[in-house]
C-alpha cells in the first residue's frame, strides 16, 4: 500500500485536506511530543509539510526541522509553501533516511506509518537515527470514520469494489496493542498510545466529496465516471451523512490514535522507569 499523488493532487490535498483534516491533526500530534526550541526534529512521512512547517516554528531558529518523503510532488509543494522557514526537504524512504546515528532529539509522523511496507524496518531506523532519551510520536487513524465509511460504500457501488479497496485501505491500520508491541519490539520504552478524537467540519458532500476525492491516488476512477453516476454517488453519501448535516456543513466525530515511545538512555536500567532527563 503507497499514497502517492501527482499532477494537481498535492495542490488539492494542501488547499482542501489539509485546513479541513490534517492542520488539525498536526497541531494533536504536536501536543503530544512537546518540542522545544533548539531541538532537532524528523518529520517521516510529511506530505506537503504542515506538521514539518509546524515543528520549525515550535523550534524556532536554533532548532533543525527535516521533512522526509518519497513522493516527489508532495516535497515540491512542502518547500514552496515554506520559502521563508529553513526546513531540509529530503526524498527518501523511511527504512533508509541518510541521517547519521544519534542525530535526531524528537521524530513525528502523521498517517503514515500504515503505508511503510516494511514497518518494524521503519521502526529500527528510527530508533537507530533518535538521540538516547530521544523520542517518537506517530498519529494513525483509528480506523473509519462514518464519512469515510459512506464514501467507500458509495465507490463500491458506484465505480468499483477494486476501487472501494484501494480506498477503504486509506484506514485500515494495526489496533493500539499491536502499536504498542511494535514499537516495543523495536527497543523504544515508556511506550503508550493515546486516541485523540476530533469534530471534524466539513462542506455537504456535494462540495466536499469532489475535492476529497480529487486529492486521493484513485482520483482518476471518480473523474472518469459519467455525470450521472457522479451525481448518484455523491447523492448516496449524502444520504448516509443526513444525521451530520448542520446549516451548510457535515459535522462528524473522527479518532486517530498517536503512538509515543523513548530511545532508552543507555544510563537506564531496563526496569527502573527513569526518564531521560532524570538520567
Amino acid at each position: 500500500m503507497s499514497f502517492q499523488l501527482s499532477g494537481s493532487g498535492p495542490d488539492i490535498y494542501e488547499r482542501t485536506l489539509v485546513p479541513l483534516w490534517f492542520g488539525r491533526w498536526a497541531e494533536a500530534l504536536l501536543a503530544q511530543v512537546s518540542l522545544a526550541p533548539g531541538e532537532r526534529v524528523l518529520d517521516v512521512a510529511c506530505g506537503t509539510g504542515i506538521t514539518t512547517r509546524l515543528a520549525k516554528r515550535a523550534v524556532g531558529d536554533d532548532g533543525h526541522v527535516t521533512g522526509l518523503d518519497n513522493n516527489a510532488g508532495m516535497l515540491a509543494m512542502a518547500h514552496s509553501l515554506a520559502a521563508e522557514l529553513d526546513i531540509t526537504w529530503v526524498e527518501r524512504d523511511a527504512v533508509d533516511t541518510g541521517l547519521p546515528s544519534d542525530s535526531i532529539d524528537a521524530l513525528i509522523s502523521q498517517h503514515g506509518y500504515h503505508y511503510f511496507p516494511d514497518q518494524a524496518a521503519a521502526l529500527a531506523e528510527f530508533h537507530r537515527i533518535l538521540v538516547p532519551g530521544g523520542r517518537i510520536a506517530v498519529s494513525i487513524w483509528d480506523g473509519h470514520s462514518v464519512y469515510t465509511k459512506a464514501l467507500c460504500a458509495a465507490l463500491e457501488t458506484h465505480i468499483s469494489p477494486r476501487i472501494a479497496r484501494k480506498q477503504r485501505a486509506q484506514r485500515q491500520t494495526p489496533s493500539a496493542r499491536t502499536l504498542e508491541d511494535s514499537l516495543s519490539a523495536a527497543g523504544f520504552h515508556n511506550v503508550s498510545v493515546v486516541r485523540q478524537e476530533l469534530s471534524i467540519n466539513v462542506p455537504l458532500a456535494a462540495d466536499f466529496v469532489p475535492l476529497h476525492l480529487a486529492s486521493m491516488p484513485i482520483a482518476a476512477a471518480f473523474h472518469d465516471l459519467a455525470d450521472q453516476n457522479r451525481t448518484a454517488l455523491i447523492a448516496d453519501v449524502s444520504r448516509a451523512l443526513r444525521d451530520y448535516v448542520v446549516g451548510d456543513r457535515m459535522i462528524y466525530p473522527d479518532a486517530v490514535n498517536v503512538l509515543t515511545g523513548l530511545k532508552r538512555h543507555p544510563m537506564a536500567s531496563q526496569g527502573d522507569g527513569i526518564l531521560p532527563s532524570q538520567v
